[in-house]
């Protein structure tokens, strides 16, 4: 199942702006920045993958390993949040669940997540 379009960030300006006015954290893998944008409805996300990652094959596979991760934990992200998640010089190395511990550890500690509904 594909993400919507509606949940990706297309513009620059949109990018420059969770950079400017958001706050970051960094990982293994990955750094994850956020910025909370109160009129949006559900969440947005933006990924970044330099050229020197590697090739465009490498970068292309790091974006849809990093697609499934946000794909997988979609109903766990609080609405209201623009995020870039840009991917560091170790993740081509990386695998699919290395990346996701990597972003859940990431997106815990800038409260990205919808608290856990405590069970009886």
């Amino acid at each position: 199942m594909r993400l919507p379009s509606n949940l990706r960030m297309k513009l620059a300006r949109d990018f420059a702006r969770v950079k400017s006015q958001g706050s970051s954290q960094a990982g293994k893998f990955l750094v994850l920045g956020v910025l909370r944008v109160e009129e949006l409805e559900e969440f947005q996300f933006g990924l970044i993958t330099g050229g020197k990652l590697g090739n465009a094959v490498v970068r292309n596979r790091i974006r849809r390993l990093l697609r499934e991760v946000i794909r997988a934990h979609r109903a766990e992200i609080a609405p209201g949040w623009r995020m870039v998640v840009i991917a560091r010089w170790r993740a081509p190395k990386a695998t699919l669940a290395e990346l996701e511990h990597d972003w859940l550890r990431l997106a815990r500690r800038m409260d990205l997540l919808k608290p856990a509904p405590s069970g009886p």
